[in-house]
């Protein structure tokens, strides 16, 4: 019924990505133990997570930019250090682990922390610059944050349960091939981009409406503001 979900697929090749599962799980279970112990669910619930509002869409953004932006730099860490370690010896990362950290770092730090990160900026000053009272399409706009949260959320999963891909940042088709890569673990690279690529589209579609259609009375083009 569940596949290839077995005990195999927990991290136990490896005691550091074993030890950075178990870093990774017990930092959202403190987070959850938190927001409980402070009773915070429901004014999250009602003023953030289900807000249409861009300008906190804009920041929700901006914090899971900040969010991975942090898991990135551990991965870039990992990395460093291992080729520090490895000059005269095998270091401390099996090959198939450092490819899956190579893999990932990549995929964060591009998908997940800067494209979130500018789209939060936008989101936030776009509509002030241009008089506009929010975005063309406020529900949109956070389904288009959700999108990209829950292929986050599928990275930082897969980096738990399974394996990642193996096949570098751009993943590109030779080494993402059935022949290299027979494993999920570009399965998981699949789906993460593909789910935030929609929201990433969607946002843009808005933004270009938004800047299209919404602007203020007499703002022609030349006159908007360079940013926007």
């Amino acid at each position: 019924m569940l596949g290839r979900l077995t005990i195999d697929a927990l991290p136990l090749y490896s005691w550091i990505a074993f030890g950075g599962a178990l870093v990774t799980v017990g930092g959202a279970l403190a987070v959850v133990a938190g927001i409980t112990w402070f009773g915070l669910w429901r004014y999250l619930w009602n003023e953030w997570l289900t807000s249409v509002d861009h300008k906190r869409i804009g920041i929700m953004y901006v914090t899971l930019a900040m969010i991975m932006l942090m898991r990135g730099f551990v991965d870039a860490m990992m990395m460093r250090s291992q080729q520090a370690i490895a000059l005269n010896s095998d270091g401390y990362l099996p090959p198939e682990h450092f490819d899956q950290i190579f893999s990932s770092h990549g995929t964060i730090m591009i998908f997940f922390m800067a494209m979130p990160f500018l789209t939060g900026l936008i989101n936030i000053v776009v509509p002030q610059q241009i008089g506009a009272r929010d975005v063309a399409f406020p529900f949109m706009n956070s389904v288009s944050l959700w999108l990209t949260t829950a292929g986050a959320g599928l990275v930082m999963v897969s980096l738990v349960i399974g394996k990642f891909s193996t096949a570098g940042g751009p993943d590109t088709r030779r080494s993402s091939g059935s022949e290299y890569s027979p494993g999920v673990g570009v399965d998981y690279w699949l789906w993460a981009i593909l789910i935030s690529g929609i929201g990433s589209t969607l946002t843009g579609i808005n933004f270009i409406v938004t800047i299209f259609k919404q602007r203020a009375p007499g703002m022609t083009f030349m006159r908007m503001p360079l940013f926007t």
